[in-house]
């Protein structure tokens, strides 16, 4: 009896093989914008920041906001000029991040002055994910 050392994926035709290593539009590894679908970011981008995933936070007008905290957001555009005033994350510039279809706000983008860190926190109710 012959071993098997490939795994059954690395025989398939290259088209076959990218459709079944990476993931298509309806996996549940993606994290979409509520309002209109927009793939935001993938579930294994979540990470920690201070010690925890989501945060409840309230900005100066007294709203609050349920946030999650995201390595990377590629289907999220960045506007304004960089603010440290009334950042949440110390150390942390804030700017705006909305979604590149609808552009509705989803959250915000935080970095260091020097863009060695850098990170999104989300509001967690303007994201689904699933279509």
């Amino acid at each position: 009896m012959n071993e098997v050392t490939e795994s059954p994926a690395s025989t398939l035709d290259p088209s076959l093989r990218l459709m079944v290593e990476v993931p298509g539009p309806n996996d549940k590894n993606f994290i979409y914008c509520a309002t209109c679908s927009n793939i935001i970011t993938r579930v294994d981008q979540r990470i920690e920041v201070h010690g925890h995933f989501d945060h409840r936070l309230t900005n100066p007008h007294g709203i609050g906001f349920h946030v999650g905290c995201f390595a990377q957001a590629l289907g999220c555009d960045i506007s304004g000029t960089p603010a440290a005033a009334d950042s949440w994350f110390m150390g942390f510039l804030w700017n705006i991040a909305t979604c590149t279809e609808c552009q509705i706000h989803l959250g915000w983008y935080f970095a260091t002055a020097s863009q060695e860190a850098y990170f999104y926190g989300l509001i967690l109710d303007r994201l689904q994910q699933e279509k």
